[in-house]
């Protein structure tokens, strides 16, 4: 038996943006076993889509977890090794791997701990990028990569709207149920403070629709709890889960739900890898940086009469200019407008 290993230990976003790599590396070696190496608590999901067949988590900063995954994995016999993620603690890693060859994106000194490197295709969407790993072991990979410029698919038109993702690089995994219910979940967090659109107009969206007769969700992790809570104190019929629900049972949660609501982070990702519109809100960030939410179905709202866009890869704690127009004049009404548009569609 021979395994092939996935190392990718960014954040739960970069993850789920792996997943039209990994359907394409299972349809390559449908006979061997793929190990994926991430973060703790990030990936689980990835078993339930049997994508994946083993889950080795490790623990950033953490010297001992990273040793204890090298154990792990060099007790099997690997044929490939493909870092996802370009740091250079994820190359060393790498490096430690007993396997016959190793892919990477070339950048810095990464090189020296790969068979072979491959160029980040910065201009193309996260999740292509990805898949540019395995043109080394793939020459459709590598064909249908340089068969046309994909930049196209990071932009959208004057709705927001996105052309088609073509089957070969999609999220879609057989396995969705298609959704039977007027759910809607609101993730109104982020780890950037300059990525949050304001609470206040959450609470407005979330008052709108109430009205319109759709349950509202409102959802995120632990450290979203006060932030959803405060939406809640305005909404009492919005339903609060932040924090009450493990990773995976969140996600197996989206799959139920008509519409996903939030700011540009990884709940956008966990929705349109099941299948689920989402309405992500942009405002530091800017779509060429390839972080779309990968779905045909997603909407991307965004304010593009600012030349300040982006002033960072992540946005920032406070908003370098001090007025935070990115995301202040984006008016409730207009995401209302949009949610009611998608789910109309969906009738």
């Amino acid at each position: 038996m021979s395994y092939h290993v996935v190392v990718q230990t960014a954040f739960i976003g970069d993850v789920f943006l792996s997943i039209p790599f990994l359907k394409r590396l299972k349809a390559l070696y449908p006979n061997d076993k793929v190990i994926f190496v991430a973060k703790k608590g990030v990936a689980d999901y990835l078993l339930k889509l049997n994508i994946i067949d083993e889950l080795i988590t490790v623990n950033k900063g953490d010297k001992a977890s990273y040793n204890d995954a090298v154990k792990k994995i060099n007790s099997h016999a690997v044929e490939n090794v493909f870092c996802l993620h370009r740091s250079l603690r994820s190359a060393l890693f790498t490096w430690k791997i007993k396997a016959k060859k190793k892919f990477g994106f070339s950048q810095g000194l990464n090189f020296l701990f790969f068979s072979e490197s491959v160029k980040y295709l910065k201009a193309l969407p996260d999740a292509i990028r990805q898949m540019a790993l395995l043109a080394p072991v793939d020459p459709k990979t590598a064909e249908k990569i340089n068969e046309q410029d994909w930049s196209y698919l990071n932009f959208s038109d004057q709705e927001g709207r996105f052309k088609p993702i073509p089957e070969f690089f999609s999220m879609h995994v057989p396995t969705h149920a298609f959704n039977t219910h007027k759910k809607i979940a609101l993730f109104p967090g982020s780890v950037w403070e300059t990525k949050k659109w304001p609470v206040n107009y959450y609470s407005e969206l979330t008052e709108k629709l109430l009205n319109e007769g759709y349950q509202v969700y409102l959802m995120g992790g632990p450290d979203e709890a006060s932030l959803c809570q405060e939406i809640q104190g305005r909404n009492p019929k919005a339903e609060m889960l932040a924090g009450k629900m493990k990773l995976v049972d969140s996600i197996d949660f989206l799959k139920s739900c008509d519409l996903i609501i939030g700011n540009d982070s990884s709940p956008s990702h966990l929705g349109a890898s099941v299948g689920t519109p989402v309405i992500a809100i942009f405002g530091p960030t800017t779509l060429n940086l390839g972080f779309r939410p990968w779905e045909d179905k997603s909407i991307v709202i965004e304010n593009r009469s600012l030349e300040c866009r982006p002033c960072g890869l992540h946005g920032h704690h406070k908003c370098p200019l001090g007025h935070h127009k990115c995301m202040k004049e984006i008016m409730p009404e207009h995401v209302f407008h949009s949610a009611k548009k998608v789910l109309k569609a969906q009738s």
